[in-house]
């Protein structure tokens, strides 16, 4: 029931332990890595050295207070404020702060951004060095956000409607429902009424005094942490955090608002209903006061234990759903503390609207299943054998983790209360409790944590749901039967110990050769599989093998149109003839490595990735699926029905509505390559036929693959040879591969449409745009995405700050390798309906200038700089690498001219970038598109500008 936000918080903090984020205190150790300390004006600091990326700097201020600390008529202004930090300081005028930063690289939303949670707002930089000036300019802007925010009447006033369409942004059916629920899972406190984004009267109405008082009483130096991870001698960045933030008013930390939170102690529940909802969901609530935050031994035995209790819940709930025995088409249970403002148990369902009332008795009985009997010794085990592999992973992959994944880690820490241990600290610490566990103690905590006695049971549904919308006296009535009602014990199931009794017959390779630049060697081996390999310990005992196999949605025709989709699920739950994806899973458990699958334009994909001393297990099931893959009849049955909300879904949102604009501008009748499905597509498709297709695909298909990683060349090709060159012999994947269907055809002439939907989202969106080069024209696609940079950078400034038509947007090229000549330049953006005409004629205006005039100078300097700092970040990392080689031979790209990148970029002038945008800006390659709501006033055609004429 509760959003996406939340729920990822619940989880990361139940099973923190996977990642080695949680952080313990008073007689549990804080990583000896960390440099630590307070101002004189209470001010904290940490500090890690870490050269991942190496010669970097990434900064975060954190800032102990969130929306929770607002009063009734500050609703959204710590949100409101985290935006004026970019709005005038002391040092940065307004106006200033974003191309200062850019000057040096930075591309904001990318480098330089901030959020606002209920707990905290935290600011963000990642610097492009690690030299000392370039460290005193970020602390600068952090001191000025800190104690120096200008917070000026005219500036205020002129980030409102950018608020607002911030606020727009996230509108929908789930928007409304997550909203009213908020209001109502917790009475009597003031948790529904602050969300972080706040309320419209709010947002139209805060004047400077209002910002002053928050930012007066909660911005104080005691409230705030610095944290630093870079690449520099602690000492260093210490003396300059000192000499930066030690100005700060000396104030006594402001105690948290009480939040309000009652535990429940009476059954009640909750019905919510939106017009445009076409899924239904149940859950079972139980809300309690938050718990101590995770400080010695003992608690962090207790969250083991709650760990383990809610992973063997959710598996044993998962292995019912993978073989079609739940009335649900998704469920799950977690119960974890949420900004240390409340203790959360809760066991939520999704599917059908129409089978509300099984799902919410299947969950009752679930629950009280695992309440009554408990858990099998197996289910525990397969628990601890998971938390412990994934704790000794942690201590492999810790020393080159991403500075901005170790800064989160701490980040988070400071949120929760708890100080940031080591991998190696953690699992010692797990090691030590861990076997001592018992499956009993794992029962009774769970049993205590979902304390069936006073709950609250929670239904969305449509408005217009078949059989029709209940009662909460009828939601409570099933729910509290359900809760009494007799269950059985549940047994554990036979399973399968191993993958494969024996290893397939090796291939052979007959031909290799290296490029000596890249080091990246390719070879072919003899059943014609293409594999590139390239050593990289950027990030230790990691490693990536991508397999691609040539054909599926570019071969699709309108008889078979959608079969691709329908065929990858036997990736997305990998099951083969032999093994059920149940059989697979609990072989998997414990494994540091991990296999997924899905579908791209012109190919399926295979990724196995994690440790190198599993990745032979990762390939084994990587063969068995490429040689016996099978769609599962329950997953092809859930496919289709989410398939078919989807679609209903689609049609009543703007989002969805715009989807579908798109496609019929821009596609021709009989074209559905791109389209998306409908429920005619759906219903044809069937299970046979999308097995049949995948078959045929997975065994003549051409195939390319890519081995990237910490990982040995000789033992790389060892382990392809084995189970790549094992499999049936095909045709050499090539630039020609498919080469016909690689065509396309697409409108000749400028298309201009602005339409209407039924939707009640007050939303409208624009898209401005127009066809440019193709994928493979190298030099152009330089060129345009030179434009794209800078116009992004115009558009933040005019449409954003200037005209405040909207919250987000940018300019991009979107090449498209799968079909020739179908490569987009296009800016596209929701906005307040009324003023869709405006923006589309904004975006139009923006493009003619620029084909008349190009890029300054000095807007290509920036450029540039934004690029090469981008280059630096992506060049580094295996998984850029991966993407290059799994299908360079594929789709015909040279090594030289991916190496050749930052070169060419810094190469490019301002005339040559003005020369292609004129190329391919004009009046019949024009797209200008709008969709708003059918009640919205404003509504416009929209025409092509004169100066694009």
């Amino acid at each position: 029931m509760l959003n996406r936000t939340l729920r990822t918080a619940a989880t990361v903090a139940a099973v923190v332990f996977f990642t080695s984020a949680r952080v313990l205190a008073q007689d549990l150790p804080t990583d000896p890595k960390l440099v630590t300390g307070t101002l004189d004006n209470g001010m904290k600091y940490i500090v890690l050295k870490h050269d991942n990326p190496p010669g970097r700097a990434a900064f975060y201020i954190h800032v102990s207070s969130g929306s929770l600390n607002e009063t009734d008529k500050q609703r959204g202004i710590a949100h409101y404020l985290e935006h004026m930090a970019f709005n005038g300081s002391t040092n940065f005028p307004a106006g200033t702060v974003v191309p200062f930063f850019e000057s040096l690289g930075l591309t904001f939303g990318r480098h330089q951004n901030a959020f606002t949670s209920f707990d905290q707002t935290t600011f963000q930089l990642e610097m492009p060095d690690n030299k000392l000036e370039t460290l005193v300019k970020g602390f600068s802007f952090f001191s000025d956000v800190a104690f120096n925010l200008t917070l000026s009447p005219k500036e205020i006033d002129s980030e409102r409607q950018i608020i607002l369409e911030e606020k727009r942004s996230r509108l929908g059916a789930q928007q409304r429902v997550q909203e009213k629920l908020f209001k109502e899972l917790a009475p009597g406190s003031i948790f529904g009424d602050r969300t972080p984004i706040g309320v419209e009267e709010t947002i139209l109405g805060v004047q400077q005094g209002d910002f002053k008082d928050y930012y007066g009483k909660w911005y104080v130096a005691s409230n705030m942490t610095t944290i630093v991870v870079a690449d520099i001698d602690p000492a260093v960045v210490v003396e300059q955090i000192k000499k930066s933030f030690s100005g700060g008013r000396k104030a006594e930390r402001p105690q948290p608002q009480d939040v309000g939170i009652k535990p429940y102690t009476e059954d009640r529940a909750i019905v919510i209903t939106d017009d445009e909802l076409r899924d239904g969901s149940v859950g079972i609530v139980r809300l309690d006061k938050a718990r101590p935050a995770t400080t010695t031994e003992p608690l962090m035995r207790r969250d083991l234990i709650d760990a383990i209790g809610t992973f063997a819940f959710n598996r044993r709930l998962g292995a019912k759903v993978d073989a079609g025995k739940a009335s649900f088409l998704s469920g799950y249970a977690f119960a974890s503390d949420l900004f240390s403002a409340m203790h959360l148990a809760q066991g939520q369902a999704r599917g059908e609207p129409g089978k509300w009332r099984e799902m919410l008795r299947e969950m009752a009985a679930e629950l009280h299943g695992a309440k009554a009997f408990g858990f099998t010794d197996q289910e525990i085990a397969d628990a601890k054998k998971e938390l412990m592999a994934g704790a000794e992973y942690a201590v492999k992959t810790e020393p080159t983790r991403p500075a901005t994944t170790i800064l989160g880690g701490i980040n988070s820490s400071i949120a929760q209360g708890e100080p940031y241990m080591s991998a190696q600290q953690s699992l010692d610490l797990t090691k030590k409790l861990l076997p001592g566990i018992s499956t009993s103690e794992v029962t009774k905590s769970f049993d205590e944590a979902f304390d069936l006695s006073a709950v609250t049971f929670v239904v969305t549904l449509p408005t217009g749901v078949t059989g029709g919308v209940p009662g909460r006296d009828e939601v409570l009535k099933l729910g509290l039967e359900a809760l009494a009602s007799k269950v059985e014990k549940a047994e554990d199931a036979a399973r399968p110990t191993e993958l494969m009794a024996t290893k397939p017959a090796a291939g052979k390779i007959v031909e290799s050769s290296t490029h000596e630049a890249s080091k990246v060697t390719s070879v072919w081996l003899d059943n014609n599989v293409r594999v590139s390999y390239r050593f990289m310990d950027y990030k230790k005992d990691q490693v990536s093998v991508t397999i691609n196999v040539a054909g599926g949605l570019i071969e699709e025709t309108p008889e078979s149109f959608g079969l691709t989709e329908a065929a990858s699920l036997a990736f997305e739950k990998p099951a083969t003839g032999k093994l059920t994806s149940t059989n697979i899973r609990d072989l998997m458990t414990g494994k540091t490595v991990s296999v997924s699958g899905g579908a791209g334009g012109d190919s399926l994909m295979v990724t196995v990735a994690g440790s190198p001393a599993e990745l032979e297990y990762g390939l084994q099931l990587a063969y068995l699926l490429l040689t016996d893959a099978k769609i599962e009849q329950a997953a092809f049955d859930q496919w289709k029905t989410a398939t078919a909300q989807q679609i209903e879904a689609r049609k009543l949102s703007p989002q969805g509505a715009f989807q579908e604009l798109v496609a019929d501008s821009l596609l021709v009748k009989g074209e559905v390559r791109t389209r998306p499905l409908e429920k005619e597509n759906l219903d044809a498709i069937t299970i046979d036929h999308a097995q049949k297709w995948l078959t045929r695909i997975l065994s003549t298909g051409p195939i390319e693959v890519s081995v990237v990683g910490d990982i040995g060349q000789d033992r790389a090709m060892e382990l392809v040879s084995t189970y790549l060159g094992s499999l049936a012999k095909r045709e050499r994947v090539s630039e020609n591969t498919l080469l016909k269907l690689r065509e396309i055809d697409r409108p000749r002439t400028a298309v201009v449409r602005s339409e209407e939907t039924k939707t009640k989202t007050p939303m409208g969106i624009v898209l401005g745009g127009f066809w440019a080069c193709d994928a493979k024209d190298i030099v152009n696609v330089r060129r345009m995405n030179a434009a794209a940079q800078v116009l992004s950078t115009r558009m933040i400034k005019k449409l954003r700050e200037e005209d405040q038509l909207v919250y987000s947007i940018g300019a991009q090229l979107a090449p498209n390798p799968t079909f020739k000549d179908w490569t987009l330049f296009l800016a596209a953006a929701p906005t307040e309906p009324s003023k869709a005409a405006k923006l589309g004629d904004r975006i139009q205006e923006m493009y003619a200038e620029f084909a008349a005039s190009g890029p300054t100078d000095d807007e290509m300097v920036v450029a540039k700089k934004q690029a090469a700092n981008t280059f630096d970040e992506e060049m580094k990392e295996p998984d850029y690498w991966s993407s290059v080689l799994r299908s360079m031979t594929y789709h015909g790209r040279a090594l030289d001219e991916v190496l050749n990148r930052p070169a060419a970029y810094d190469a490019l002038t301002a005339a040559e970038v003005k020369e292609a945008f004129a190329k391919y800006y004009k009046p019949e390659s024009i797209i200008r598109l709008s969709m708003v709501p059918a009640a919205a006033d404003g509504a416009s055609k929209g025409e092509v500008p004169p100066a694009a004429k």
